[in-house]
C-alpha cells in the first residue's frame, strides 16, 4: 500500500496557483529567404524583418524558470519599427544554434537561411543533414509544430503576439531549440520591421503563464516499433522507421528519438531526431561505427507537459544499404548503313529524330553508319531522313516507303507475320528564332511546292537539302526480331536513291494505359487556332478532336481548362445549372456531353477516325472539371464583404484584412458546390465514362485583377495557381475539403468508379506546411520536384499524393535531347507525369519560334489539323522510354534510389550512387549531357533486361 500512495504522489502533480513569468529574448536573429541574401546573417542587429516568404525572425530565451510548469499560455511582444504586421505564425526548432555578429553582412561561418552555427561549433552546417536550409528544418518539416494567431497592436508601436502554449513547453523541456516567426499575410508585399534585443529600450520579451509541478521520472513507458525502412536507405547507409504512437494518448507533446549503437558495453548515439506532429519518423544515413555491426538500440523520450516518459527498443538489427542493380553488359548494337549515295550525285543521310540539322548543312555529316534502333512493340519510333539533291536544288521531289518485311527466322506457323507501319512521312519545316533556323514542325505539304527544293514558302535561307520526318508505328502484334523497308527517293518517274531503313523490334509490348503521363495544357479549345468559329458547332468540335486525336497518338492527353481568369466558364466547358445553393442542379446535359462524350468514351480514337497510334478505342488519360472558385456559385452572390476594391493595391490591402476564407464564404456555396460534384458523378458513372481521370483544379491568380499589366479581369481573390502566402492555401485547403466531403457522400464502404483528383499546381512547396495534407491527390510542382527531395518523398509514402513535373524543357537548342530526357529525368526522381505550361500554337508561330507552341495550325501548309512539333516527338520518345523503366522497376522491386542508380550506370551520369544527396548540379540530377546516343543506349538496354527476364 505505502508503494501505491507514493507512485501516485510522483504521479499526480501538487497543486499550485497559475503564475506568470516575463522571461527575456536571448538570442535573436533575422534569416533572409531572399535567393540574394541566403548568406546574410544578421545577428547584431538592432532591427529586422518580417515579410512574407522572405525574412523570418529566428528567437530564443532561457526556459529555466518555467521547466517544471505546465504552461497554459504565452504571447511574444515586439516592438515595431515600420509597417503593419497582422498575422504571425511560430514554429519549433529542432537543432542548436547562434545568432552571430552580423549586421547584414553576409558570411558562410554564421547562422543564416542555407546554415547554422551551432553553439559548441566553430564551423556551420546545413539546418537538416541532407543539406536543407532553416526553412526545411522548421516550416517545412512534417515533423515540426506551428501555429499563428492575430498580431494585437498595442500603445507606442508594440506588439502583443499570442504563442501557442505547446510551442513554449517544447522549448522548456528541451525539444525545441527557440522558436521562428513568421508572416502570415504577404499579399500586400509590405515591410514588418521590429526591434531586437540589441535594441536597449525596446528589446523583445515573453510573458508566459502556467503552473508549476512537481516533475518525476515517467513510470509509464511509450510505445516504441522499429522496422527497417529501405524506402530511405543508400548504398552506403540504412535507414529505420520508429513509430512512437501512443494509442489513446492526446495530450502528448512531442518525442526525442536516438539512437545508439553498442561499443563494447556502452551504447553511443549516432543520431537524434525530434517530432511533435508525426510519430512516425524516418532515420536516415545509418552507418555504423563498428564495420559490419548492423544492430542498433532506439530510446524514445516522450514529453506529455513537462513530463518525460521513457522507452527503450533493445538492440534490433535494422537495414542495411541497399544493393546497387546491376547493369547488365549490352551486345554490341547491329549496325545498318546511315549515308547513300546515288550514281548521279544524290544523297540520303538517316538522323536521329531528336537531331537538329544545320538549315544551310551543304553535304551530309558524321559516320557512315549507325546503330540499328531497337523499339518496343505498340509504340512508335522516329528518325529524320535528309535529302541531298546535286547542286542543292530539285523540284517535284517524292519520298516514300514501303511495308517493313520481317527478316528473322519464320517458325513453322509464323508465315503471316504481323510488321511495323509506316504512319508518316513528312517534310519538316523550319521556323526562326532571331538569326538561326530550327527544324521544327512535322508539315505534311499537299500544296503550294512541298516537294521542291529549296522550299520558297519556307523561305529558309541556304538551304540545299528536303528535310523528312520518318514515323514508324510499331503494332502490339509485330513480330519481334529485324525488320526493313526501303525508302524511294525519285523525281518524277525516276527513283533516285533506294535507302534500306531497318529497326528491331524487341519482344516487350507497351500498354495501352498511360501510366507515364504527358499533359498538354490549354487555355482554350485549339479549334479556334484553326480559324474554325463557334457558330458552327459541328465544325468546331471535329477540328477539336483532330488535336485530341494528335495528343493521343504520341501517348499525350490534351488538356483544356474550361474556364477563364474572369470567372466565366468557356464554350461548352459545363453543364447547365438552374438553383441555388444544395438545390442547385443540372438542367441540361446535352452540348456537355456532345463535346466531351466521344472522349471520355474511346469513340474519338478508332479506326472510324484514321486513328494510328496506342490505346485504339481508349479515353483520354484526364479532364477538367469546370469546378473552381466562381462555379457552380458565383462568389459575388456568397463572398462577405464585397465586392472587392477595383484599384489593385487597395485591393492587396483589403485582401490582407479579410479573415480565413471559411468566414468569408456561406453556407450556400458548400452546399452547391456539393450538389453538382455528386451530379458530375453519378452522370459520369451513369454513362459509363470512369475511365478517365477528372480533375477538380483551381488555376486562377488575384494577379489578373491587376488593371496597370492590362489585365483587370480576374475574379480570384487568391493565388490558386502557384500559392504563396497562408491565405492561398487556406483557400485551396478550403475547396480541398469541399470536394472530398462531397466525393465521400453515400460511398461508405463502396469503391468508387468515379475517379476524381483534387490537384493542385504548387511551385513553392516548402511554404505549403500542413494546410495540404490529406487533401491533395495530384500536385504538380516544378523545379521543387528535384531539390524537396525528402518532403516529396514523404507526402508521396505518408499521403498518397501523386506528382507530375510542371515546367518547360529548352528548346531550340542544339538538339531536342531535353525533351526526350525530361519524362525520364522527372520520373526517376518520382513523378509519373510531365505538363508544359502552353501547348497550342498559332498561325504565326510557323514564322517566329515559340517555345509554348507544340501543335501548329496545319492549313498554311495545306493540311485540315494540327501537325506536331519535333519537340513533340521527342516528347513521346521520353515518355515511351519511361514507361519502359516503369515496367522494369515494378518487376525489380526498385526504390527510386536504386532506379536512378541503373539510370545513371547506364548512362554515365554522375552522382547515381549518392543516393537522396547528390549536389544539385549532379548530372543525375540535372540529366546535362543525355545525348541521342545515350538515350538510345538507355532504350536499349531497358527492352534487353525486360526481355530477358
Amino acid at each position: 500500500m505505502r508503494r501505491i500512495i507514493l507512485a501516485l504522489a510522483i504521479l499526480v502533480p501538487a497543486v499550485a496557483a497559475a503564475d506568470t513569468r516575463k522571461l527575456p529574448i536571448t538570442a535573436d536573429v533575422g534569416i533572409c529567404a531572399h535567393p540574394k541574401e541566403v548568406d546574410r546573417n544578421t545577428g547584431a542587429n538592432s532591427r529586422i524583418r518580417i515579410k512574407g516568404n522572405e525574412h523570418y525572425y529566428l528567437f530564443n530565451f532561457d526556459p529555466a524558470p518555467v521547466r517544471y510548469w505546465k504552461i497554459t499560455s504565452a504571447t511574444l511582444h515586439v516592438k515595431l519599427a515600420g509597417g503593419k504586421l497582422r498575422r504571425a505564425a511560430a514554429c519549433t526548432v529542432p537543432v542548436a544554434w547562434t545568432e552571430g555578429t552580423g549586421v547584414n553582412r553576409d558570411s558562410k561561418d554564421e547562422t543564416c537561411y542555407l546554415r547554422r552555427r551551432a553553439p559548441d561549433s566553430e564551423r556551420t552546417a546545413p539546418w537538416t543533414p541532407g543539406g536543407g536550409t532553416m526553412l526545411d528544418a522548421t516550416f517545412n518539416s512534417p515533423y515540426m509544430m506551428w501555429s499563428a494567431a492575430d498580431v494585437k497592436a498595442g500603445a507606442d508601436g508594440w506588439l502583443a503576439i499570442p504563442l501557442d502554449a505547446r510551442l513554449v513547453q517544447a522549448v522548456a523541456v528541451g525539444l525545441s531549440h527557440g522558436l521562428v516567426l513568421a508572416e502570415d499575410k504577404g499579399q500586400s508585399g509590405g515591410n514588418h520591421d521590429i526591434f531586437t534585443r540589441e535594441q536597449s529600450n525596446a528589446r523583445p520579451y515573453l510573458l508566459v503563464e502556467g503552473t508549476p509541478h512537481h516533475v518525476a521520472g515517467g513510470l509509464e513507458r511509450p510505445p516504441c516499433k522499429v522496422r527497417a525502412y529501405p524506402a530511405a536507405g543508400d548504398f552506403k547507409s540504412g535507414a529505420m522507421l520508429v513509430d512512437t504512437t501512443w494509442p489513446g494518448r492526446t495530450d502528448v507533446l512531442g518525442s526525442r528519438v536516438t539512437v545508439h549503437q553498442p561499443i563494447g558495453t556502452v551504447g553511443q548515439r549516432v543520431a537524434e531526431y525530434v517530432t511533435f506532429a508525426d510519430p512516425r519518423v524516418v532515420i536516415e544515413k545509418l552507418l555504423p561505427l563498428k564495420a559490419g555491426d548492423w544492430k542498433w538500440g532506439v530510446n524514445v523520450e516522450t514529453y506529455v507537459g513537462p513530463q518525460a516518459f521513457r522507452s527503450r527498443s533493445g538492440w534490433v538489427a535494422q537495414s542495411k544499404p541497399l544493393a546497387a542493380p546491376k547493369v547488365a553488359q549490352l551486345e554490341p548494337a547491329a549496325t545498318m548503313k546511315r549515308i547513300f549515295v546515288s550514281s548521279n550525285g544524290w544523297r540520303v543521310a538517316l538522323y536521329p529524330a531528336e537531331a537538329k540539322i544545320p538549315h544551310d548543312l551543304a553535304e551530309p555529316t558524321g559516320p557512315e553508319t549507325m546503330p540499328v534502333p531497337v523499339v518496343a512493340r505498340n509504340s512508335w519510333l522516329g528518325l529524320q531522313a535528309v535529302v541531298f539533291p546535286p547542286g542543292g536544288k530539285a523540284s517535284d521531289v517524292m519520298a516514300y516507303m514501303f511495308e517493313f518485311r520481317f527478316r528473322g527466322k519464320v517458325g513453322a506457323n509464323r508465315a503471316d507475320l504481323a510488321r511495323p507501319t509506316v504512319a508518316y512521312v513528312t517534310r519538316v519545316w523550319y521556323v526562326r528564332q532571331g538569326k538561326k533556323w530550327h527544324g521544327e514542325v512535322a508539315a505534311k505539304p499537299a500544296l503550294r511546292g512541298g516537294r521542291d527544293v529549296p522550299w520558297k514558302l519556307n523561305g529558309v535561307p541556304g538551304q540545299r537539302y528536303l528535310p523528312l520526318l520518318l514515323d514508324v508505328w510499331v503494332s502490339a502484334g509485330a513480330e519481334p526480331g529485324p525488320h526493313e523497308a526501303e525508302m524511294i527517293v525519285q523525281v518524277g518517274p525516276d527513283v533516285l536513291v533506294r535507302p534500306m531503313i531497318k529497326v528491331i523490334v524487341a519482344d516487350v509490348t507497351l500498354p495501352d494505359e498511360f501510366h507515364i503521363v504527358g499533359s498538354m495544357n490549354a487555355y482554350n479549345s485549339p479549334a479556334g487556332a484553326m480559324g474554325v468559329k463557334t457558330s458552327d458547332p459541328k465544325a468546331y468540335l471535329e477540328m477539336e478532336r483532330k488535336y485530341y486525336r494528335l495528343a493521343h497518338a504520341h501517348r499525350l492527353t490534351l488538356s483544356v481548362l474550361p474556364y477563364s481568369q474572369s470567372g466565366s466558364i468557356n464554350w461548352r466547358g459545363a453543364p447547365a445549372l438552374a438553383g441555388r445553393g444544395a438545390d442547385c442542379r443540372v438542367t441540361d446535359w446535352g452540348p456537355w456531353d456532345e463535346r466531351y462524350g466521344p472522349l471520355l468514351s474511346g469513340e474519338a480514337f478508332t479506326a472510324r477516325h484514321r486513328y494510328v497510334g496506342p490505346g485504339p478505342g481508349k479515353p483520354i488519360h484526364h479532364l477538367y472539371l469546370p469546378l473552381h472558385e466562381n462555379w457552380p456559385s458565383q462568389l459575388a452572390g456568397h463572398f462577405k464583404p464585397w465586392p472587392p476594391p477595383k484599384d489593385y493595391q487597395a485591393f492587396l490591402t483589403w485582401a490582407a484584412d479579410l479573415p480565413p476564407i471559411a468566414k468569408c464564404i456561406d453556407k450556400d456555396f458548400a452546399d452547391g458546390w456539393g450538389a453538382v460534384y455528386r451530379q458530375l458523378r453519378r452522370h459520369v458513372e451513369q454513362k459509363g465514362w470512369t475511365r478517365t481521370r477528372y480533375h477538380v483544379y483551381l488555376n486562377n491568380k488575384y494577379y489578373f485583377r491587376n488593371r496597370a499589366k492590362g489585365w483587370g479581369r480576374g475574379i480570384s481573390l487568391w493565388l490558386l495557381d502557384e500559392p504563396m502566402f497562408a491565405d492561398d492555401f487556406l483557400a485551396l485547403r478550403y475547396f480541398g475539403d469541399l470536394t472530398r466531403r462531397a466525393g465521400a457522400d453515400g460511398r461508405s464502404g463502396e469503391a468508387p468508379a468515379f475517379r476524381c483528383d483534387y490537384r493542385i499546381d504548387i511551385s513553392r512547396p516548402t511554404h505549403q506546411r500542413d494546410w495540404l495534407d490529406g487533401v491533395v491527390d495530384l500536385n504538380i510542382c516544378a523545379d521543387k520536384l528535384y531539390d524537396q527531395r525528402r518532403l516529396i518523398r514523404y507526402r508521396r509514402e505518408r499521403f498518397g499524393e501523386t506528382y507530375w513535373n510542371y515546367r518547360m524543357p529548352p528548346s531550340f537548342g542544339p538538339d531536342n535531347a531535353p525533351w526526350a530526357a525530361w519524362p525520364i529525368r522527372s520520373y526517376c526522381w518520382g513523378a509519373t507525369g510531365t505538363l508544359p505550361w502552353q501547348t497550342i500554337g498559332s498561325d504565326g508561330d510557323l514564322d517566329k519560334a515559340d517555345a509554348t507552341a507544340l501543335m501548329y495550325p496545319g492549313r498554311r501548309l495545306g493540311f485540315d489539323g494540327p501537325i506536331p512539333s519535333l519537340r513533340m516527338k521527342a516528347w513521346r520518345e521520353g515518355i515511351q522510354t519511361a514507361e519502359l523503366l516503369r515496367m522494369l522497376r515494378e518487376r525489380a522491386g526498385w526504390t527510386d534510389v536504386q532506379l536512378r542508380a541503373w539510370v545513371g550506370q547506364v548512362c554515365g551520369l554522375d552522382g547515381w550512387d549518392k543516393g537522396m544527396d547528390p549536389p544539385a548540379d549532379a548530372p543525375i540530377v540535372t540529366f546535362a549531357g543525355m545525348t541521342s546516343e545515350r538515350l538510345a543506349k538507355l532504350r536499349r538496354a531497358a527492352l534487353a533486361a525486360l526481355a530477358a527476364e
